[in-house]
């Protein structure tokens, strides 16, 4: 395999290009030129990229998936911070459509609910 080649008079990374019929080394930055060997191997360079999907799992019993994560609410049962909560909406015949919102602690598991 063969390795790159750099322009001996700034570093730069050089290519190969094709002027008058010649394969040469090119520095695009300087402009410096050196001729190809005639038995060189070329390997092209191909990059891929990689889509990254971040799964997220359950990872206390009664989560839903949807919940947040919150790290500066405090947990009114152990004090600690770092709590769940998720939005659901909740109807009744005395009121319109109102959403509780509820809350789980990420160390105790203690749920509370507020009204919104």
């Amino acid at each position: 395999m063969r390795s790159m080649k750099f322009c001996p008079k700034c570093g730069s990374l050089m290519v190969v290009k094709v002027i008058n019929n010649a394969s040469v080394f090119y520095c695009p930055r300087c402009g410096y030129k050196v001729d190809v060997i005639k038995n060189s191997v070329f390997l092209k360079k191909s990059v891929s990229f990689e889509k990254r999907v971040e799964k997220r799992e359950e990872i206390a019993v009664d989560i839903p998936l949807g919940a947040i994560f919150v790290e500066s609410i405090v947990c009114p049962k152990c004090g600690r911070s770092g709590v769940y909560y998720w939005r659901k909406q909740v109807s009744s015949a005395e009121s319109s459509d109102t959403i509780a919102k509820t809350y789980k602690c990420s160390s105790c598991g203690y749920t509370w609910s507020e009204l919104e």
